[in-house]
């Protein structure tokens, strides 16, 4: 009876011990295979970010030329102007950025999503750069007429009133010609960055 009851006794146990093994093995899953990022997804994700970047300095650039209410002061056109550089400078290096990621970009590519993101971005940023430039033509071609007109008003007070009018109004003129070049700068570097954008987008399809 004994011998009989300990044999139970032993199957019971190594029962229970094979349940807990089998219950541990299964509740450990087998571990996932991990899921690896292109290394270039970081380059791509860099030079996106760059691109989001000057988005949102060209908002400010139309926010201000909005606010100007059809004028700029000398001061203001100067400041605009380094600002419109900034971005062109911008532009162009992220257009680099772009030709330097070309020759690696494969049909199908496992960026496509962040290729096709740039191109996107890459075309607003060239259609915000054209209305900023649209903008400073219609400052410019309205404060050549208010300067004229002001020139002749100054002429007729004061001579020394008159001839500080006349030197602010040529310190704006001069200004306004100086953002106009800065604006073809900006329209130039807005183009290449779509063009280059435009040819990495083709690349990835």
């Amino acid at each position: 009876m004994m011998k009989r009851f300990a044999l139970s006794a032993g199957l019971v146990l190594l029962a229970g011990m094979g349940l807990a093994f089998a219950a541990k093995t299964e509740a450990a899953p087998a571990p996932a295979a991990a899921v690896q990022e292109d290394p270039k997804a970081r380059e791509f994700k860099n030079i996106l970010f760059k691109l989001v970047r000057q988005d949102e300095y060209l908002d400010e650039a139309l926010d201000t030329l909005d606010a100007s209410k059809g004028r700029l002061s000398a001061h203001d056109a100067s400041a605009m102007g380094l600002s419109l550089k900034m971005i062109a400078g911008n532009l162009k290096q992220v257009a680099a950025l772009n030709k330097a990621e070309f020759a690696a970009v494969q049909p199908g590519s496992a960026n496509a999503k962040y290729i096709n993101t740039i191109f996107s971005y890459s075309r607003k940023v060239d259609r915000k750069a054209g209305k900023v430039g649209a903008m400073v033509a219609q400052l410019a071609a309205k404060n050549k007429k208010s300067a004229m007109r002001d020139a002749v008003s100054s002429k007729k007070g004061a001579k020394k009133r008159g001839a500080k009018k006349l030197t602010q109004l040529l310190e704006e003129q001069k200004a306004m010609q100086a953002l106009a070049s800065d604006v073809k700068g900006l329209r130039a570097a807005s183009r290449g960055l779509s063009a280059t954008s435009k040819w990495l987008y083709i690349a990835s399809k």
